[in-house]
């Protein structure tokens, strides 16, 4: 039984697509065409091709990531590269990657079908395989107008004339047809045994120029290695060379200082008590520098809260002065109240004697009266508890300036502390009246540091 073939054809170029679909169709195979490489390689996925047309030029791609794609996807497929020219580099490379054949991208389709027609149906003749070339055609055409011409010189000839054989010559002709077809059929085969001879030799030229990449390339590799050694030997010489010159090197330094040694004079015990004066003074220096250090950052955190000090003292004399004009409003605006009851308690007496006609109703006076004394009432007991906040924040206040004075008098308590810690070390120390004349004479001006220090 006969399947149908199945071929994948990837190419970019829409009209060479088209072209190598209807070519191939004509032939009788089953095609899957794709102009991108990611659908070609989803349908790789899930239909199995017996050849796949790959064009080298895809769009978005290399020239052989789409095959090293669809090779790990079929790998057993065969694959057609079809490049814009010849170049043995990319022959190498494809032939490495496993690619079938690499083909020219030629208008003329018909090679390309002859080598489709030779992977998929080996030992049948192609289609087209036996039609002739146009140089074929024209030797053919040739060879019969020699004949139709003999043909026509003969039948010029007189009837009946002597030597002319009409039916022979007929046959002879047919005999030289039958000849000059079995001829160019010997041709074609002999052609296609060439051709099939030819892309033998092809391959077997591309193995061997393969296996000379290689092996130039081994060789290449072979030379780097021996460089990289014999640089790396020499870098080891050169390291073991250094290193005994730098142990010949140490040697000669210790024997150098044994010799120091031993020719300077032991130290005096002057001397040592002058170093040990003198590293004791250090120490000593760098922790009155360390102190200095924490003093000014607390006189710095001193200022600061002097100045919140004095912006809050600020703040409570606007506050006290305006609560004492708010106290001298409400003491004049009492002193009226009091003053219209006085005048009103006048008038109804007076109204009541019958002395003196009222101007108004005394009712409503004292609805009024009630009113601005009950105004007044509220407005002293919130002046009162504003007076109550206002003692109570006099006292925080009070507080306050009482700590920062106390910080303050520390403050200069530790900087007269440190100006006397640091005026101290420079006064000459008081000689020993008991001690020798050599002693006072070799004793470091600094001995007494450690017993004057605080």
């Amino acid at each position: 039984m006969n399947l149908v073939k199945k071929i994948l054809i990837v190419h970019g170029d829409d009209r060479t697509r088209r072209r190598l679909v209807l070519t191939l169709a004509d032939a009788g195979y089953d095609m899957r065409s794709y102009s991108a490489a990611e659908s070609a390689l989803e349908t790789a996925r899930t239909e199995w091709f017996d050849l796949a047309l790959v064009d080298s030029n895809l769009p978005g791609a290399s020239e052989f990531a789409f095959t090293e794609s669809l090779k790990r996807v079929q790998p057993t497929v065969p694959v057609i590269l079809l490049v814009r020219a010849l170049e043995l580099p990319m022959i190498v490379k494809g032939i490495r990657l496993g690619l079938t054949d690499v083909l020219l991208d030629a208008e003329d389709p018909r090679p390309l079908v002859r080598r489709v027609h030779a992977l998929l149906q080996p030992g049948k003749v192609p289609p087209g395989e036996n039609e002739l070339t146009a140089a074929e055609l024209a030797e053919v055409e040739s060879a019969l107008a020699r004949l139709n011409e003999a043909k026509a010189g003969e039948s010029q000839s007189p009837v009946g004339a002597p030597g002319v054989d009409l039916r022979q010559e007929l046959v002879r002709v047919a005999r030289e047809r039958a000849d000059l077809e079995q001829k160019l059929e010997r041709m074609a085969h002999e052609k296609a045994a060439l051709e099939t001879e030819l892309r033998t030799l092809l391959s077997q030229t591309a193995d061997g120029v393969r296996m000379a990449s290689e092996l130039q390339e081994l060789q290449t590799q072979r030379e780097m290695a021996e460089a990289a050694q014999a640089a790396i030997d020499a870098k080891a010489s050169q390291l073991a060379a250094t290193r005994a010159e730098i142990a010949r090197e140490r040697c000669a330094l210790e024997e150098t200082r044994r010799q120091l040694a031993e020719s300077q004079p032991p130290e005096t015990k002057a001397e040592a008590d002058l170093a040990a004066e003198r590293a004791s003074l250090a120490a000593y220096e760098s922790e009155l520098h360390r102190e200095k250090e924490r003093l000014r950052d607390e006189a710095a955190r001193i200022r600061q809260e002097a100045n919140q000090i004095a912006q809050e003292r600020r703040r409570w004399h606007d506050d006290l002065e305006m609560f004492a004009a708010q106290e001298e409003n409400l003491r004049a605006y009492e002193k009226r109240l009091r003053e219209l009851q006085a005048q009103l308690e006048s008038d109804r007496v007076l109204w009541r004697q019958g002395r003196v006609e009222p101007s108004r109703s005394p009712f409503k006076d004292d609805e009024a009266l009630r009113a601005a004394w009950e105004k007044l009432q509220r407005a002293t007991e919130l002046l009162e508890a504003d007076r109550a906040v206002f003692r109570d924040e006099r006292m925080l206040l009070r507080d306050s300036e009482l700590s920062l004075k106390r910080r303050e008098e520390a403050l200069r308590q530790a900087e007269a502390r440190l100006a006397q810690a640091a005026s101290a070390p420079l006064a000459p120390a008081t000689p020993d009246p008991g001690a020798s004349m050599l002693e006072r004479v070799t004793r470091s001006p600094f001995h007494l540091w450690g017993k004057n220090k605080p």
